[in-house]
């Protein structure tokens, strides 16, 4: 004879069975816009060892920055500078000993098929050269150091098309509408792209991207989980070979 379980009892035990529901558990994150593409691809991951969920919202660094200044509800805010976590640290906008380094960016110059070489091409080009605002986005600034060791920012000033973010640059690119410009290493890979040059590092300082936790976040421990997965040696590996430079050991520590 078949037993039957009681209806509250069946219940239970579905609920005893099932995996915890990410929906449960949902963390706002703040990414830049250069960095999303590899968020995305490694995210999966630590949202199945967590069983919490990642909404991301993203923009140029400067933007993101004044949305939690004013106390826009994220858990988690993962710049492309420093600058903006450390005002946010300044400023009393972030919890004690969260801000760290979790990614050095690296610059790239999306161009057309030519024999020249990264300065050549930049003297003679005549059409729109592409980057990302040099007020509110790193890679845009990282981009006027670049113009600027090479004794061009004012001579091209005429030329240049400023984007809101490294991610709109991007896109004006790969749209065609534009075939000159500066984008994020880590954007072009991500796309499969192969015609950009990673420019050398001595024409620009270091992007180092760091987080922080806002002190409006509704779960600074879950946030603190990814901080340190994304630190992680398997996370870096990954972000490595997606166009980020290596996090050395003098980054490796609090990042401070």
């Amino acid at each position: 004879m078949v037993r039957r379980l009681s209806l509250p009892l069946f219940i239970l035990l579905v609920t005893i069975a099932l995996p915890v529901n990410a929906d449960n558990c949902t963390l706002r994150v703040a990414v830049a816009a250069s960095f999303r593409p590899a968020l995305e691809r490694v995210l999966p991951e630590f949202e199945r060892r967590h069983a919490c969920a990642v909404r991301l919202s993203s923009g140029s660094s400067g933007l993101l920055y004044q949305q939690i200044a004013h106390r826009a509800p994220f858990d988690l805010f993962l710049s492309a500078d420093r600058e903006r976590p450390e005002l946010l640290e300044k400023q009393g906008g972030a919890l004690a000993n969260t801000r760290q380094t979790y990614a050095l960016g690296l610059l790239a110059l999306w161009h057309p098929k030519s024999e020249s070489n990264i300065e050549q091409l930049l003297q003679i080009w005549l059409g729109k050269i592409v980057l990302a605002d040099p007020e509110v986005a790193p890679f845009g600034s990282a981009a006027r150091q670049v113009l600027q060791s090479l004794g061009l920012w004012e001579e091209k000033q005429a030329q240049l098309a400023r984007a809101h973010n490294a991610g709109q640059a991007y896109l004006i690119l790969d749209s065609g509408n534009a075939q000159l410009g500066f984008v994020a290493a880590s954007q072009v890979l991500a796309a499969g792209r192969d015609h950009f040059w990673l420019l050398p590092q001595h024409l620009y300082n270091p992007i180092e991207q760091q987080l922080v936790i806002p002190t409006q976040s509704r779960r600074p421990k879950k946030a603190q989980s990814l901080a340190d997965y994304l630190r992680s040696a398997e996370v870096q590996l990954q972000l490595h070979r997606l166009g980020y430079g290596v996090l050395t050991a003098q980054y490796r520590g609090s990042g401070l």
